[in-house]
């Protein structure tokens, strides 16, 4: 029967619990602003910004505390079930895949969603000869 994976997907503790944007665009020198929209009753839990290479760049604690780490910025809305990553000043090196995330309890997976975040040639402003 079919109906069976589709219902063992949907009682998998995480599945649809945490929905990122996919792609987000910047330019090199501006900033990127990544929201991730996650399920009532995580409200209360730590959320972060994860990049393999690099590991934690940003963790909140549960509270609706702006954290801000270097560039990055990472603050939590429980009303809205949302929280939003600002990463400023875009290097090139920042291009890749991150991971928006909710840490659970320690033996249940967080629930995570990947973005890939694109940093575009940043504009350059030049006065004319005369």
């Amino acid at each position: 029967m079919r109906i069976f994976p589709v219902l063992s997907w949907m009682l998998i503790p995480g599945c649809w619990a945490l929905t990122g944007p996919g792609t987000v665009r910047g330019p090199a020198g501006g900033s990127v602003i990544v929201n991730c929209s996650y399920g009532e009753g995580y409200e209360s839990y730590s959320k972060y910004w994860y990049r393999e290479s690099w590991g934690y760049i940003a963790e909140s604690s549960g509270t609706e505390a702006e954290v801000k780490r270097g560039r990055v910025s990472l603050r939590d809305n429980h009303r809205r079930r949302s929280f939003t990553v600002t990463v400023e000043n875009l290097a090139s090196a920042d291009a890749g895949t991150y991971l928006c995330g909710i840490h659970r309890i320690w033996f249940l997976s967080d629930p995570v969603d990947n973005v890939q975040v694109i940093v575009t040639p940043g504009i350059s402003l030049r006065c004319s000869e005369r």
